[in-house]
């Protein structure tokens, strides 16, 4: 808000410099679509809910003129690149590029309509499908591809960047329809074997790899201990959760790298300059799924964590100090979340504490022996 009161005012200038680059102000603003189209998602509350949480410091001089921000991020849901429930979708960003991409865009990331069996490419593709790859309700994905395409060479990117960042989300894309068949090893004993090497061929090529390489991370495991190096073949389901750890791994530093950029084109340039700042702090939403990984639970609990950080600083230090001064005031009645924190935080009976104590036992311990504590505490 208050950056959009700052570009009304700045308005008449067309928020550009003298040299006719964007103002800092308008390269600010432009930095959000960017991030949005990598780090927001439609679940089934939200069709742009952001699944990450962001801190932005906004910079001033003497005279409170803005001289740039920093982006600090964390915790991005890269479970969802593996899986996303119905009526949901993954990240923006692959089907602005499925569904708003160029022919000639098509023939550069392999998208090849023709093998999709009659399919919409966001329904053929496994890591956009299993939601349904439903329309957004407020803009279509082709639209959201060309305002992030917009932004991104507002923010000074080259094509070459564009095309590079691009690339990537397609070859994740690629990886993603990579399958596994069943074969018998020498020992006797299951392993998986690629299913398609056309799947593996395209993702290299637009990742960037060694193709062999690629293959040996999918179907292959390596411990290397102080003496040798171990290598283990992978059975089917555990080269599928190779593939899928692979993808989050590669989106999540991707997204990280496009973070860097963003700073890169709006960081003010000497510290010296800067005499005061404000903070904006934007929180991804809370969910509950029917099914909630262990990284949903960090999600929460973070979220629950600076909630309480609010209410502390907002409520409790301040109506502690209208006491302390006996000014009289109409306190306000809050919800005090700290009963839900210190189940997941406390020691030694909560859920993290717990968990930590079942990890210890190594392969004595199992999910069963850690519900049955949880549910006799």
């Amino acid at each position: 808000l208050y950056l959009t009161t700052l570009g009304s005012a700045l308005e008449e200038g067309g928020g550009e410099a003298d040299d006719g680059k964007l103002s800092i102000m308008e390269r600010v603003l432009q930095s959000n679509p960017i991030l949005e189209a990598f780090g927001n998602a439609k679940t089934l509350r939200n069709d742009n809910s952001s699944r990450f949480g962001k801190f932005i410091e906004l910079g001033f001089n003497r005279a409170g003129v803005l001289q740039g921000a920093k982006v600090q991020t964390y915790l991005l849901e890269k479970v969802r690149i593996g899986y996303h429930a119905s009526g949901e979708r993954n990240y923006h960003i692959f089907y602005q590029l499925l569904r708003g991409a160029t022919e000639e865009q098509h023939h550069k990331y392999c998208f090849h309509d023709g093998l999709t069996g009659g399919l919409e490419l966001a329904n053929y593709f496994h890591l956009t499908g299993q939601g349904g790859a439903p329309q957004l309700r407020e803009f279509t994905d082709e639209e959201g591809l060309k305002y992030t395409l917009k932004s991104m060479r507002s923010m000074g990117w080259s094509e070459e960047k564009i095309d590079h960042v691009l690339s990537i989300v397609a070859g994740i894309l690629h990886l993603g329809q990579v399958k596994f068949e069943s074969k018998m090893s020498d020992g006797g004993q299951e392993v998986a074997q690629i299913a398609d090497m056309k799947t593996v061929v395209d993702a290299a090529k637009l990742l960037g790899v060694d193709q062999e390489q690629l293959v040996t991370a999918l179907t292959v495991r390596i411990m290397v201990t102080r003496r040798e190096e171990m290598r283990i073949d992978l059975a089917p389901n555990k080269a599928a959760d190779a593939r899928d750890s692979l993808a989050k791994t590669v989106y999540g530093a991707m997204f990280l790298w496009v973070v860097k950029a963003v700073n890169n084109c709006i960081k003010w340039e000497n510290d010296k300059d800067i005499k005061s700042s404000a903070g904006v702090l934007d929180i991804f939403g809370f969910e509950s799924f029917a099914i909630n990984s262990f990284e949903q639970l960090c999600i929460n609990f973070t979220n629950e964590a600076l909630q309480q950080q609010f209410n502390k600083f907002i409520f409790k230090l301040e109506q502690e100090e209208y006491e302390r001064e006996h000014i009289d005031g109409a306190f306000i009645d809050f919800a005090d979340n700290q009963d839900c924190l210190d189940t997941i935080q406390a020691r030694p009976k909560g859920i993290l504490a717990l968990l930590d104590d079942e990890c210890k036992l190594g392969q004595r311990g199992n999910d069963r022996n850690w519900a049955l504590k949880l549910n006799q505490t």
